[in-house]
């Protein structure tokens, strides 16, 4: 998740609300596209016109967490790269490859726990290296990663959009704390916002990839003609809000608090 003036990090640790144990979803994403990334390399990636001489291949994931999901995605491009030099040292003369990896994420993303769950250094091919900081910007030199990759990031944006949280506003969502498409004012304003967020992101993309390098970005989005409300990931989100509005009713909280808070998520 991008940095924003809060930031919100995936829940940390090892316990059994940590984000290792809860992100079988976000790994079921990663496994869908697998294929599709693998023959993507191999058929996009040019070794000879990124380098003859290339002898450290870069790759980055944007958003990281704290696995094991990016641990898979990696090993996965990793081994695409492999079968793609090995192809053409058949025809070319290459020199043999190592690998690093920039993992990003927040500053307070629970880089320990990412290291400490990596696979086991006889195991791991690449050097592993944290980069703290929003992918809403630049985190890397320019031209220093050959495959970007990134996955179920994109839809949280920078910020909460402006004026969803001001009474005064048309945009303001009133008793929900999502952009879940019944208000138009308010879709508007996440539109505007992701669209800012998302042109920050390629902006920063572009001069962090070498030519010739590759993004690979995995995202949700709603298939056209289906608004928010009728997705599943909605009803969940807006009975959390409908929980909140009741525990202002019985003085856990207020209805102030809760005109206040609003997810910095949108989902194209």
């Amino acid at each position: 998740m991008p940095t924003s003036s809060q930031s919100y990090p995936m829940s940390g640790g090892e316990d059994q609300h940590s984000y290792i144990h809860n992100s079988s979803y976000q790994k079921a994403a990663v496994d869908g596209i697998e294929e599709k990334t693998r023959q993507y390399i191999l058929e996009k990636l040019d070794l000879l016109n990124l380098n003859p001489d290339l002898s450290t291949f870069t790759i980055a994931d944007f958003g990281c967490s704290i696995g094991p999901n990016t641990f898979h995605a990696v090993q996965n491009i990793i081994d695409a790269v492999k079968r793609k030099h090995l192809k053409e040292s058949q025809e070319n003369s290459l020199v043999p490859l190592e690998f690093q990896v920039y993992f990003n994420d927040q500053p307070n993303n629970d880089f320990n726990t990412l290291f400490r769950s990596q696979p086991p250094s006889s195991q791991q091919e690449y050097f592993s290296v944290g980069v703290p900081g929003s992918f809403y910007g630049r985190v890397l030199p320019r031209n220093s990663i050959h495959i970007g990759y990134t996955s179920y990031t994109t839809h949280w944006l920078s910020k909460v959009p402006e004026h969803v949280c001001d009474k005064k506003s048309p945009a303001w969502n009133k008793s929900y704390i999502q952009c879940n498409n019944l208000i138009e004012e308010v879709t508007k304003a996440y539109k505007v916002q992701f669209t800012k967020d998302m042109s920050v992101f390629l902006k920063a993309r572009a001069e962090e990839l070498v030519p010739g390098g590759l993004m690979i970005a995995l995202g949700q989005c709603l298939p056209d003609g289906v608004p928010m409300y009728e997705t599943w990931s909605c009803i969940v989100k807006d009975t959390i809000g409908d929980c909140l509005l009741d525990m202002a009713i019985s003085g856990l909280t207020t209805i102030e608090k809760i005109e206040l808070f609003n997810l910095p998520v949108y989902f194209p």
